[in-house]
């Protein structure tokens, strides 16, 4: 019996980004950043630190306020419960009235986001995949749109 031809292994093409999921994904994040901590998310990850201002004193919660706190709850910052005040609940008094401020709309958008992008890639798949083949494949960045 003649031996078996070996089969060619199927080569498997790396999995691009899709700009578009990134793009509700950084929505969906920055809606979730507003609803819990009162400012967007690039507020949230840069107040106090690379020379800009923190927004201590404030409802607005930033991370490096949470980080000090937790490191030293001395700089009465963030984490600690004595920052905005034993009658405003502390911490978790902040975080709560940013719920009850923004909630709604965050919520909103968290579903809303997503099905839209999903809406998106269906209505426009043709123009999207012309995109992808006439603009962002002969580059080879390893994204799509």
């Amino acid at each position: 019996m003649p031996p078996r031809r070996k089969k060619s292994k199927t080569r498997r093409r790396k999995s691009l980004t899709s700009l578009i999921d990134v793009g509700t994904s950084l929505v969906v994040a920055n809606a979730t950043t507003q609803a819990m901590f009162g400012t967007n998310m690039w507020e949230f990850f840069t107040a106090g630190w690379f020379g800009r201002p923190n927004s201590s004193g404030s409802w607005r919660l930033s991370l490096n306020e949470l980080v000090m706190g937790a490191i030293d709850p001395s700089t009465k910052m963030g984490m600690s419960d004595s920052f905005y005040g034993a009658a405003n609940g502390g911490f978790s008094g902040a975080v709560m009235k940013n719920l009850k401020d923004n909630g709604a709309a965050s919520l909103a958008t968290v579903i809303i986001a997503p099905l839209g992008a999903k809406l998106l890639k269906r209505v426009a798949r043709k123009p999207i995949a012309d995109m992808n083949k006439w603009v962002f494949k002969p580059i080879n960045m390893g994204v799509k749109l």
